[in-house]
């Protein structure tokens, strides 16, 4: 089963209008009824009362399950009394029932022993196969695949493949989202147009928004130096048009480079943090992809450099900011203003590395590939454990940024890139600054959440802004739009 499968939906009162959810089960009613056994039918319709947030939850909750209570009993009233009383297989279904029932009860458990397990930092020993064997054990995924293979070996035993089958499908409706229920409706309506087209007037009228598919978008589209794809969902308003697309706001050809992202940080060796813009170390053949942009990064001749937006800021034009930024090294000196660290430029720091380590890394910058050099780290003595490495590629987008700090080698100073590097790669501005520590290891990652890990986990600001633009477009559609007349459903003459 898939995570959505969770048995009783987390989006009550948010897919759908509960004060008009009245005219889809009068529907159900009339369409549906009598097509469907009536515990089946029964079991959707409880089911899709659940979704509403004003219903007693609980009573629903207990009303469906009652329903499969006598769901089982049909099944096992084929059986021999001893056998539906101590077969391992019928108790399993009851059991799973019950235990489907007391979500709450296995929820609570669940959490206590994650906790458990986490602060006694069960991890790589003999007790974390035992510990996530309990957890597994009451997850609403296994408890649902024990029972549903036992309801099939009850079938084979008795003569009630019927009711097995209503009781499979009933357990499925319970597992199934709000839309996934919408379907199951649909299906059974196959090959009726007009109740299909008098279901779709209603799904416009009751749903408070709509998704169609997800968006994938490639950051760099959005002028980040950077190619990272991000899995997208937008719901519009049952008023709106579906959004189905960000419009790129950087066309192919004049992507944001590597080199033009970086070239201005070039300035720290081994082992040093910079606190000011120095004058950095240029490289003559790449100088040429520099290109002035306005904000979002398409070219414009009058615009700045992606550079100089960077340390200028994107939001300086609209916003005053009510101090300066600084740096903490923790939580406990963030509300003690005499330690704050106020500096120009934040994040710029090169960890320490021996001579083996920079001489690997020199080798695997100058084969532009780690599978290509390892010929020779082999033949010098310097293979390493580490599975990847990436060179950047100064004339190019970066791969997805990561969270580990030595995953990328600088185009030319053959290093790992610096947090305020990564951050560039991602787009944000030099003022957002990365607070705690640099890096983390070790059962610290449970309570402290490194810079590099804050980096490599946020959605790029410059295409989170074109997702923010193209929603503000739409919402300025509606302002604009007559009243429209809203679609009355009726529920008789089909």
């Amino acid at each position: 089963m898939s995570e959505k499968k969770e048995f009783i939906s987390k989006r009550k009162g948010i897919t759908v209008d509960d004060t008009k959810m009245y005219m889809l089960l009068a529907f159900m009613d009339n369409a549906l009824k009598p097509q469907l056994p009536s515990p089946l039918y029964n079991a959707l319709y409880v089911r899709l009362c659940m979704e509403t947030s004003t219903g007693d939850t609980d009573k629903q909750n207990e009303i469906f399950f009652n329903n499969l209570d006598q769901q089982l009993k049909d099944v096992t009233k084929h059986l021999p009394y001893r056998v539906s009383k101590s077969d391992e297989c019928v108790n399993t279904i009851r059991h799973g029932l019950l235990l489907l029932k007391m979500k709450q009860q296995r929820e609570a458990i669940r959490k206590q022993a994650i906790q458990l397990k986490t602060s006694a930092h069960i991890d790589n020993d003999t007790f974390v196969e035992s510990y996530n064997n309990i957890i597994e054990a009451i997850s609403d995924e296994q408890i649902l695949e024990k029972t549903l293979n036992a309801i099939d070996k009850v079938a084979e035993k008795g003569d009630c493949a019927e009711e097995a089958k209503i009781l499979k499908e009933s357990l499925g409706i319970l597992t199934s989202t709000f839309d996934e229920c919408i379907e199951y409706v649909r299906k059974h309506l196959r090959g009726n147009k007009k109740l299909l087209d008098h279901l779709d007037n209603l799904m416009k009228e009751i749903r408070l928004y709509n998704i169609e598919e997800p968006l994938v978008l490639l950051s760099s589209n959005y002028g980040v130096p950077q190619n990272r794809e991000r899995v997208v969902f937008i719901g519009c308003r049952n008023d709106q048009n579906v959004i189905n697309e960000i419009p790129p706001t950087v066309a192919e050809k004049d992507k944001v480079k590597v080199y033009e992202a970086l070239w201005d940080l070039n300035m720290v060796g081994n082992g040093e943090t910079a606190t000011s813009y120095k004058k950095p170390e240029l490289v003559p053949e790449f100088e040429s992809t520099k290109v002035r942009r306005a904000i979002q990064g398409e070219p414009d001749g009058r615009g700045l450099l992606f550079s100089e937006w960077s340390r200028k800021g994107r939001l300086e034009h609209r916003f005053i900011f009510d101090e300066e930024p600084f740096y903490v090294p923790n939580m406990n000196e963030l509300d003690k203003p005499t330690k704050h660290q106020h500096m120009e430029l934040f994040n710029h720091q090169t960890s320490l590395q021996n001579s083996t380590v920079r001489e690997r890394l020199r080798i695997i910058a100058s084969h532009g590939d780690y599978d290509d050099a390892k010929a020779e780290l082999k033949e010098k003595g310097l293979e390493s454990q580490k599975r990847n490495y990436v060179v950047l590629n100064p004339l190019g987008q970066s791969p997805t940024v990561c969270t580990m700090p030595d995953d990328f080698i600088h185009y030319s100073a053959y290093r790992p890139t610096t947090v305020r590097e990564m951050a560039r790669l991602q787009s944000f501005d030099d003022s957002f600054v990365f607070q705690g520590k640099r890096q983390t290891g070790g059962n610290n990652r449970q309570k402290e959440i490194p810079q590099y890990t804050l980096v490599g986990n946020a959605v790029q600001p410059l295409m989170a802004r074109a997702i923010a633009n193209t929603l503000l477009e739409h919402i300025n559609e509606v302002s604009r739009k007559p009243q429209c007349e809203i679609y009355t459903s009726g529920l008789t003459n089909y």
